[in-house]
């Protein structure tokens, strides 16, 4: 079973290939309004979700480190982590793993130590596009399936957007507090059904703060552990869903 945990973001950015460094949160002056992107729309489905016929974003089962070739996406896997975090698996560059749920040869394992000195853990992810924002807004959600080797590991799934990546030249210095969604996961292959509805910024820091993500305007999906964890978890058959 998957229960809400509480993982908290980054306030530095992750050391993502597209990232640049990023100075101390600013103090915002009193009655200052930040920018935002134009009024998200997030779909939210009143009842069954599917899988989009184009909403594959990667199985793994061609061994490579491009997400799959639909919906006109074109972006890579990679991997991130804090200063004093150690990622054992992959070794290096990020690569599939052999396993998966049932039917699958090829997955994405993570697996490592973070450090409580850092200000944030370590993620894996892929990018929806070589460079850019990727309109994400005939969707209603993301899905996929997920196991932990040991359980009750607290992981958050998260999309940032234009508010929230400095490519979307919104968030200036105070970026990073990506829309997300907290999880505790189990050792069993579990699929998860995530609405863009239903994910939220953390609590108390980043600027813009928008009501809700902004789906026309994606940089990736991600998975993040906080820091002091051991962690060892696997990830498959990502994909975008609608509502059925």
């Amino acid at each position: 079973m998957f229960v809400p945990g509480c993982l908290t973001d980054p306030e530095k950015p992750p050391q993502v290939p597209d990232a640049e460094a990023q100075s101390e949160k600013p103090v915002r002056k009193l009655g200052e309004v930040p920018a935002t992107a134009a009024a998200p729309v997030a779909k939210s489905c009143p009842g069954a979700t599917r899988p989009a016929a184009d909403g594959l974003i990667d199985d793994l089962e061609d061994s490579d480190t491009r997400l799959a070739a639909f919906g006109g996406r074109s972006g890579y896997w990679w991997i991130a982590k804090a200063d004093h975090a150690a990622v054992t698996t992959p070794a290096g560059a990020f690569a599939s793993s052999e396993g998966g749920p049932t039917g699958s040869k090829r997955t994405v394992h993570f697996a490592g130590k973070t450090d409580s000195k850092d200000q944030w853990g370590a993620a894996v992810g892929v990018g929806f596009l070589d460079s850019g924002l990727y309109d994400a807004s005939k969707y209603a959600g993301v899905s996929f399936k997920i196991k932990s080797s040991a359980p009750n590991l607290a992981v958050r799934v998260k999309l940032p957007d234009v508010n929230s990546h400095p490519d979307g030249g919104l968030c200036k210095t105070d970026c990073w507090n990506s829309f997300g969604k907290d999880f505790t996961v189990g050792t069993g292959w579990q699929e998860v059904v995530v609405l863009f509805s239903e994910l939220a910024q953390q609590p108390g820091w980043g600027n813009p703060r928008p009501p809700s993500v902004t789906t026309s305007k994606l940089k990736n999906i991600e998975w993040a552990v906080n820091q002091g964890v051991d962690f060892d978890f696997f990830v498959d058959d990502i994909r975008f869903i609608e509502c059925g």
